[in-house]
């Protein structure tokens, strides 16, 4: 008997491995869920420890060679009632783990001396003959864990369920976690739970189509207003963005702030202009834009900070509504935070979507591992996403991330830290 033990990511990699090694009358003897060190023991990874043998036409002992020379045949034995079998020990197989294949083939050899002396020889030749159903049942076991490991369900439950959970937890409505769950599982309803997700994200990114694709601020545009209600980050974007295009030095920034409502919040973004070096207006009501406008006539990108409000409320609706319509922006941009309750944020979509929004800016991806809304909001309103921020640094902690790279978290990549 040959014993060997493998650690391999996964039950199908253990079949491929054991039938490569030991042939296809192999046997597994036991599985179990390691954890082994990678990168210098910096990092543990989890593993499966498989143990399989071999017996049968492969003998168990071998006779030892030393000094080069030829072990001789050992001479044919004959079994009868008066005759034991030789019970004494030889040479085995160096296996993967000295120790435990020394002492698993020591016991099988005594199990097998002690039963062969005990028998009569009709019954060891019977024994020959019977199946051995102590590899049998090992045998079965093998594909039962195989078959666990990967079936598409897990408890009974289907993995079009367990998908559609997982969306619902993610953020996603009822019926749009439904629709893409199914879809993700319709051709093969057995698929592991990774798999089902991989092509959950296929299937967003099929529906986005060029909306998937990231769409910053474009170069044609001059006039960039951001809305979006208090507290969702706008004015701290607004400096990263500004900051990001005066030390790329191909566009002129200037800065305009409506939002004389929140305390400090002139302070806030005059501090920016002056450690940028861009000029910086203030605008008390609508009257005033094109005034405010034409004093920054040299300047190539005016990037708009409105007030941050309750849209709730219809009359600030209206007065945004009222701003924007006397700015006349080549853009406008709606600030959402992601840590804002997903009905929370179709809400505000749906409220400001009579602005005439034109790209969505996330906030806040740092501070959550909710990220469902992005998708949702984005194959609802057919808007595309311009960038995300993941943190307070000016200007480092904004990114332009695809749809497809922020959905790799799902499966266990990073987006951007």
């Amino acid at each position: 008997m040959i014993v060997r033990r493998y650690i391999v990511r996964d039950m199908p990699e253990a079949v491929m491995s054991i039938r490569k090694d030991l042939g296809k009358d192999a046997v597994i003897l036991s599985t179990k869920k390691v954890r082994v060190k990678k990168w210098l023991g910096l990092r543990w990874q989890k593993r499966l420890e498989v143990t399989a043998a071999v017996g049968g036409d492969i003998p168990l002992h071998h006779d030892v060679v030393r000094n080069g020379a030829k072990a001789p045949a050992a001479p044919a034995r004959k079994e009868s009632r008066d005759t034991a079998p030789d019970t004494r020990p030889e040479a085995t197989d160096v296996l993967e783990e000295p120790s435990f294949g020394a002492a698993l083939a020591g016991a099988f050899g005594a199990y097998q001396a002690t039963a062969a002396a005990m028998q009569p020889a009709s019954a060891l030749q019977d024994r020959d003959k019977a199946p051995v159903v102590e590899d049998v049942l090992r045998e079965l076991a093998s594909l039962k864990a195989m078959l666990q490991t990967q079936v598409g369900s897990r408890d009974g439950v289907p993995v079009a369920s367990e998908c559609e959970t997982f969306l619902r937890a993610q953020g996603v409505s009822e019926e749009v976690a439904r629709q893409w769950a199914e879809r993700a599982t319709a051709n093969d309803p057995e698929v592991p739970m990774s798999t089902a997700l991989s092509r959950v994200q296929q299937v967003i990114l099929d529906e986005l189509g060029d909306l998937a694709t990231p769409m910053p601020i474009s170069q044609d545009s001059r006039v960039v207003a951001f809305v979006g209600p208090t507290g969702v980050g706008k004015t701290t974007s607004i400096a990263k963005i500004a900051a990001l295009y005066v030390l790329a030095g191909k566009r002129r920034v200037g800065l305009l702030t409506t939002d004389t409502f929140r305390i400090a919040a002139v302070e806030q973004l005059k501090t920016y202009a002056d450690i940028l070096g861009v000029p910086m207006l203030v605008v008390d009501d609508a009257q005033e834009l094109p005034l405010r406008l034409a004093e920054l006539s040299g300047c190539d990108l005016i990037l708009v900070d409105t007030a941050g409000r309750n849209f709730r409320k219809p009359e600030t609706v209206a007065n945004t509504q009222s701003l924007l319509g006397s700015l006349a922006p080549d853009e406008t941009i709606l600030v959402a935070s992601l840590t804002a309750k997903p009905d929370d944020l179709d809400a505000l979509v749906t409220t400001c979507n009579p602005f005439g929004i034109d790209k969505f800016l996330f906030t806040k991806l740092d501070e959550t591992s909710t990220l469902g809304s992005i998708p949702a909001l984005l194959t609802k309103y057919k808007r595309p996403l311009s960038y995300v921020t993941v943190g307070q640094n000016v200007p480092d902690d904004i990114d332009i991330l695809s749809v497809e790279q922020i959905l790799s978290r799902w499966l266990g990549g990073g987006a951007s830290e």
